[in-house]
């Protein structure tokens, strides 16, 4: 949990800390949405090659950016840890979405014994994990003959499965990883070189104009901003919780399913009353320092653009108009 970027600001004395708030929060959304403006390998005109000329140019700019920062790079790696999942799943889904000539065409018969084996496997390292060392690499060495075993011809055929992966499905698949790379790469960058207050003013200052539709910007700002601030403190508590429920036997990693579930209700009561007290807290605190809501209120620190902060936005919208040309021509 202590990987996760979101709220956590690393303060710094770089460039891109010194840009306005309102200039990092348009600037990162105009490139953010240019990686979108980039046609896939399947939409391009010009050919698969070109879709990822474009992308790895815009991914370069984004690691200039990241460098420019001066925070390290293992910390924007670490805040990728917990999506790993969606660049796995997301790149699987594309190779087996049927697109152009098949790379691969297999047909696998399925024996039924081989089910009944890798079931049985299943339900012995459920039970025995506990007493097992090196549980991953056992664990991938008897998927990998389980695997081998569902294939294999044991006299008992269950069914035939065409197993294909196409090759625009793996352009597509390579594509939409790295777009979702660099989006990440981008928030990321954002939060971690902006904190929570600025960021929740230079909203703020945004959605300016819906104060002609009575809309109470400022306390829906203040919202934005208590959220942010307290994600991160919301974790910490997590991992003060989860250390000393284990510090007294609890195993959020074993047992039974009903255990499971008491562990986790372990868990969530704790942290509810952690977030009602914490809200009590910040409650008297805003009403001893007089907030009032919906009272006209002043700003400590004034935003000002400066000269840094135009060229900032006339590269980001450089960017953004380049890739709309590359859609559209």
């Amino acid at each position: 949990m202590n990987n996760i970027a979101l709220g956590q600001y690393v303060d710094g004395n770089s460039i891109i800390h010194k840009l306005d708030p309102r200039t990092k929060l348009l600037s990162l959304m105009l490139m953010m949405v240019a990686t979108f403006f980039i046609p896939s390998p399947l939409d391009s005109k010009y050919g698969v090659l070109s879709s990822f000329i474009a992308l790895g140019i815009l991914a370069l700019l984004i690691i200039v950016i990241v460098i420019l920062t001066k925070i390290s790079l293992l910390k924007y790696l670490n805040s990728l840890k917990q999506l790993a999942f969606l660049f796995v799943f997301t790149f699987i889904i594309q190779i087996l979405t049927p697109q152009g000539e098949a790379l691969l065409n297999e047909t696998l018969n399925i024996s039924i014994v081989g089910i009944g084996i890798i079931l049985l496997w299943i339900c012995l390292f459920i039970i025995f994990r506990k007493h097992l060392k090196l549980k991953l690499i056992l664990f991938l060495i008897l998927t990998a003959l389980s695997i081998y075993l569902l294939t294999f011809d044991l006299g008992y055929k269950f069914t035939t499965v065409q197993f294909k992966i196409y090759e625009l499905g793996l352009y597509n698949g390579a594509f939409f990883f790295m777009r979702i790379f660099l989006v990440i790469m981008l928030s990321t960058v954002l939060t971690l070189t902006t904190k929570p207050t600025d960021l929740t003013s230079a909203i703020e200052w945004y959605l300016h104009p819906l104060t002609f539709l009575k809309i109470n910007v400022s306390v829906f700002a203040m919202i934005i901003s208590l959220a942010l601030r307290f994600i991160p403190t919301l974790f910490n508590e997590t991992q003060k919780i989860l250390k000393a429920q284990s510090s007294r036997g609890v195993d959020f990693k074993e047992g039974t399913l009903k255990q499971q579930i008491g562990q986790i209700i372990s868990l969530l009561i704790p942290m509810l009353v952690i977030s009602f007290k914490r809200a009590a807290d910040l409650a008297d605190a805003m009403e001893a320092r007089g907030y009032i809501p919906g009272a006209k209120r002043t700003k400590l620190n004034i935003m000002k653009f400066q000269i840094k902060d135009i060229f900032g936005v006339a590269f980001a919208a450089i960017v953004f108009t380049s890739a709309i040309l590359f859609m559209v021509i």
